[in-house]
């Protein structure tokens, strides 16, 4: 009897400790990362398998670059140092991130070619499953949390619209990665240690994506502005405020110092923003005015042909000025005064064409009969749909109440880009705001009560003429572009007529 009563109260222990797991883990399903944990290893294996289903690419241009230089760069006389880093044009970053790489793929007999895809397929996964994710609910803090079947559609449109890119040491996905994780730490702006988190990460984005340079003022703007908001309100002492703009601040020193010192070392001076002392205006702008976008084409004599999209008026203007150049900001800034229709259209067009998804890589290989027109329709679409839920007020109060200014800053990290020679890759913020703004539940119903009549239909009407509107727009500006184009070899200086 005795072993009986034993047996039996062990069963009812058992069953009671069950039973406080099954209530335990229902009272914390919402803190536990399990699905989002899982959201990332399916879509890094997902993206990946979809990187090896591709032919192995050699390194083109900027990409060749960023390998290369990790090779020799930092190690000089058999001694590593950061500041033997003497490519002032780029960040360290980037590179030291390539050699560290370059040494696991050694290791383990991993291709050059593998390792990149591998690491290429992770920071897609990141930026889909957690960081865009986190961006959201940083800008709606009532929104509830992704769910992981979002956060693999979110991974898929990123895969489907840029997956050429996996071939390639570039730095636009970790760029991009890192402004991500800069300002969903700083959405904990009373937080010592997510504050440290989002100065490194800003530094990091910076150093990798020099174009995103205004986003360092931009974090110090949101910091001051939560400040201000918090006022009459329950907030962090004034001592803690200090630490945690100290923490940000050295964060971003941490990162940037070493790109100062090595430049300085080099004789580039003690600029912290890679390439800033290497931009001519003259290159810098004159590119810009004469075409409307960019893309690299490559064939078998050179690998590296221009694909130039010309905007004839922007090139009409240029050589009005001085020598054909524009040879200063001040110079550019005020040809929008004395030329505001051909300036203003100029970097209109470089918006719109910069976010046509005309192709999916980097370097292009096949031209326009290669299918791609599905995937334009769908890009733009996608665009008009972030477009609407933003502009929609039924639409963005379901949102809920909104700290826009998180938007506003990855947005800003695009502007440097506009002025020169436009390239897609350099709108992939907004792109990745689209994806993220479209995706996000709560949408409302356009149709009015049936009570109404015929005015249930009236919204309806208005976003269809609204995408009318909006199609026609950029069907107009993108179908210039591609009839302005032409193939440029910088090498032999000629125009080409590719095969």
């Amino acid at each position: 009897m005795a072993n009986a009563r034993t047996l039996e109260e062990g069963h009812l222990g058992h069953r009671s400790a069950l039973a406080s797991l099954r209530s335990y883990l229902r009272a914390h399903r919402r803190r536990l990362p399990w699905p989002v944990a899982i959201a990332f290893a399916f879509a890094v294996a997902g993206t990946f398998a979809v990187a090896m289903l591709q032919a192995q690419k050699p390194f083109y241009t900027d990409s060749s670059t960023y390998w290369t230089t990790a090779v020799a760069t930092f190690t000089l006389n058999g001694h590593f140092s950061l500041l033997n880093f003497d490519v002032p044009q780029i960040g360290y970053a980037l590179p030291l991130t390539n050699h560290g790489l370059q040494i696991l793929a050694g290791e383990l007999a991993w291709t050059a070619s593998s390792t990149v895809k591998l690491v290429n397929a992770a920071t897609i996964a990141l930026i889909g499953t957690v960081l865009g994710p986190a961006l959201i609910k940083a800008v709606w803090p009532a929104q509830p949390s992704w769910g992981m079947a979002r956060r693999l559609v979110l991974t898929a449109a990123l895969v489907v619209f840029w997956s050429g890119f996996l071939n390639f040491p570039l730095s636009d996905f970790p760029g991009l990665a890192m402004a991500l994780l800069a300002l969903a730490a700083l959405a904990r702006t009373d937080s010592p240690a997510w504050m440290l988190l989002a100065g490194v990460a800003a530094g990091l984005a910076i150093n990798m994506r020099p174009e995103y340079v205004l986003l360092a003022p931009s974090l110090l703007a949101i910091v001051a502005w939560t400040w201000r908001t918090q006022r009459g309100m329950p907030h962090a002492s004034s001592a803690r405020r200090v630490v945690c703009a100290a923490f940000l601040t050295i964060g971003f020193v941490i990162v940037s110092l070493p790109q100062s010192l090595a430049a300085q070392r080099h004789g580039a001076g003690w600029s912290p923003i890679p390439h800033s002392v290497a931009l001519e205006p003259a290159l810098y702008f004159g590119n810009g005015m004469t075409d409307q976008a960019y893309d690299t084409f490559a064939i078998e004599q050179s690998p590296s042909v221009e694909m130039r999209y010309g905007y004839p008026a922007g090139e009409r203007l240029l050589a009005e000025q001085t020598a054909g150049k524009v040879t200063s900001q001040g110079q550019y800034l005020g040809l929008f005064l004395s030329h505001p229709v051909v300036m203003f259209g100029d970097i209109f067009r470089h918006i719109v064409n910069g976010l046509d998804p005309l192709y999916s890589t980097y370097v292009v290989e096949n031209l326009h009969n290669d299918g791609r027109g599905w995937g334009r329709i769908a890009g733009f679409l996608l665009l008009f749909l972030a477009l609407l839920r933003v502009l929609w007020p039924a639409a963005r109060r379901l949102l809920g109440p909104a700290r826009l200014r998180y938007l506003l800053a990855l947005a800003v990290c695009c502007v440097p880009a506009l002025p020169t020679q436009m390239e897609r890759r350099y709108m992939l913020p907004v792109y990745l705001l689209g994806y993220i703004l479209a995706l996000t539940p709560r949408w409302p119903n356009p149709f009015g009560s049936a009570a109404a009549g015929l005015r249930r239909f009236r919204t309806p009407i208005v976003i269809v003429f609204a995408f009318a509107v909006y199609a026609s727009v950029v069907w107009s500006i993108t179908s210039d572009a591609i009839s302005h184009l032409t193939f440029y070899d910088p090498i032999t200086h000629t125009v080409l007529v590719p095969r």
